[in-house]
Parts: C-alpha cells; sequence; structure tokens
C-alpha cells in the first residue's frame, strides 16, 4: 500500500525527533526528510505542534492495537505466554523504533503528556490481566502485579539498552536468553 503525503510527513516527523528530540525538530526539518515542500506540512496540519501530536497518537493508537491483538491471544500457561512477551516487545520494538526511542528519550515532557497510559504502563496493565487469569486464587493481587511489573521492567530495560547503544553506536551490553528470564521469572511466580 502506497504511503500518503500525510503519513510521509508524520513517519519523517518521527525519526527526526527521535534522533534530535521535539526542540530540534524544524517543519523544515521534517519536510526535507518527507522530501515535500515545507508549505505542504501546512495545508495538512496547523503546524509542527499539531503534526507531532498526530504522529504520536497514530503510533499510539497501532501499539496499543497490537498489544490488544497479543493479549487476546490465548495462552495456556505463564511459560508460554512470558516466552511469547519477550519475542512480541522486541517485534514490536523493531516496527516501531523511532516511536520509542522518542518516548525514552522525551519522557516527561509536554508533548507526551496526552499518553495515559503510557505504552510501557498498558502494557504491563494488560500483563496484569493475563496473569491474573493464569493464577489460582490465592495468589495475592500484589504479587502478581509485582511479577508484571518486574516482567515489563527486565523487557524495557534490555529495549532501553538496545536503544542506547544504536543511538551512541555502542554495543549492547545487556543481553539475556529469553529461557534464562522466564525461568526466574516463574520462579517468583511460584507455579
Amino acid at each position: 500500500m502506497k504511503e500518503t503525503t500525510r503519513e510521509k510527513m508524520m513517519c519523517a516527523a518521527l525519526e527526526h525527533m527521535a534522533k534530535h528530540g521535539f526542540k530540534g525538530t524544524t517543519t523544515k526539518c521534517i519536510a526535507k526528510k518527507a522530501q515535500v515542500n515545507e508549505a505542504t506540512i501546512f495545508k495538512h496540519f496547523k503546524g509542527k505542534d499539531e503534526l507531532i501530536h498526530e504522529a504520536l497518537a497514530e503510533q499510539m493508537n497501532q501499539v496499543k492495537t497490537k498489544v490488544d491483538r497479543f493479549f487476546h491471544t490465548d495462552h495456556d500457561h505463564i511459560r508460554e505466554l512470558l516466552l511469547a512477551k519477550i519475542d512480541f516487545i522486541h517485534d514490536i520494538y523493531e516496527s516501531h523504533r523511532a516511536f520509542f526511542l522518542l518516548t525514552i528519550k522525551e519522557k516527561g515532557s509536554r508533548e507526551l503528556q496526552f499518553m495515559n497510559p503510557s505504552v510501557f504502563e498498558y502494557m504491563t496493565e494488560e500483563l496484569e490481566k493475563e496473569l491474573a487469569g493464569m493464577a489460582d486464587q490465592s495468589m495475592p493481587e500484589e504479587e502478581i502485579k509485582a511479577i508484571a511489573m518486574i516482567a515489563n521492567s527486565v523487557l524495557m530495560t534490555i529495549i532501553l539498552e538496545k536503544m542506547m547503544a544504536e543511538s551512541y553506536e555502542q554495543p549492547v551490553r545487556l543481553e539475556m536468553k529469553k529461557e534464562l528470564l522466564v525461568e526466574m521469572l516463574i520462579r517468583l511466580w511460584g507455579r
């Protein structure tokens, strides 16, 4: 499917902001990267802020749709769920790299305030729901939340390490085999 001019501009904005941040990105930079005239941006958007907001909102919706689809797939056992989630997190990062780089780099900025919950919080909430469905009645809700948070925190740390290595053109320092990670989480699960 051919990318529309509007989509090209939103993609260019995300890619440029992932490298240079919100303040380092201008409509002129976006136009150059999208290979359009700067006036074209203003035909589609009121300005840089609207373009940024729409690009981020579109990416957030795409990511949430993928998260929802993933968590609405049946997983029979926690091991299967966690192994699949590691692959899912890797795949979603690869397909939305600029979005993740930008949301990490600009965390706490006013441009990201509309994303509530954040992608990371949303994934943790969905994992909590899935784990709650697998847990027996004796497992306290706090433990389920803790395991979901630990699992997501470790995965996000691995992604953050990868992002930093890419940003600074350094080797990844933290590599963890997914099977080892899953075994450690299952020990916490105690089942």
